[in-house]
């Protein structure tokens, strides 16, 4: 059963959290260039299947993910979500095996991150700090594709149904999305880092555990 919670979580947080936003933000781009089309929209929406809407408002959520993971393939290929390595200085008293300094390689511990994920037992990260530390990363990641949808489609709109009445309400709300698109980005880098944290602090402990387990055959036989 938590199996399942797990997923469902993840299929929220990764999936439809994101594809909703993406929704929202074509709504109101809609609504800042051409307001015209709202009344059209709702008389649609009541003369269509709700099967329909239903499947478009899916596919949506499923593109929205499909394009956050070619997104976060790039980001991580080409380096943009911080430094490969990072000093991280951990206050004394903290970490159980006395490391006050670490040189953490993020990009290193994403390289391992499903095969992690898939050997993890359910109580090696019972409180879920490390897939909470996940799927806030990868909520973040696929929201950026969210606003970046928004900001490209009210630019089309503007384009095609051109007003001067539209021209400072579309500005306006192109600004927000982009502010709020450089803000999630940076929120994005910070999250890599921490989901870095996570990734080096729980393989390192699957280690430790596992040298405790298999110790070296000199010393059982000693």
């Amino acid at each position: 059963m938590s199996a399942f919670l797990g997923i469902s979580l993840w299929i929220t947080l990764a999936t439809v959290v994101p594809g909703l936003v993406t929704i929202a933000v074509l709504y109101w781009s809609i609504v800042v260039v051409n307001a015209a089309w709202i009344p059209v929209l709702r008389a649609t929406l009541v003369e269509t299947s709700e099967w329909i809407w239903a499947g478009l408002g899916i596919f949506t959520m499923v593109m929205t993910q499909t394009l956050g993971i070619l997104l976060e393939q790039l980001l991580v290929s080409k380096k943009w979500l911080g430094p490969e390595q990072l000093p991280v200085e951990i206050a004394e008293g903290i970490d159980p095996y006395g490391e006050t300094k670490i040189n953490l390689k993020p990009y290193y511990e994403y390289q391992g991150l499903y095969i992690l994920l898939s050997e993890l037992r359910e109580d090696e990260d019972s409180q879920g700090h490390l897939k909470r530390a996940l799927a806030q990363f990868f909520l973040t990641n696929n929201t950026l594709i969210s606003f970046s949808v928004g900001i490209l489609f009210t630019l089309v709109n503007l384009v095609l149904f051109y007003s001067d009445s539209a021209l400072l309400p579309a500005g306006l709300y192109i600004l927000f999305l982009l502010i709020v698109l450089l803000v999630s980005f940076k929120v994005a880098r910070i999250r890599f880092k921490v989901m870095g944290q996570a990734l080096w602090a729980a393989r390192r402990r699957r280690l430790k555990l596992w040298r405790d387990e298999h110790p070296p055959a000199i010393l059982q036989a000693s």
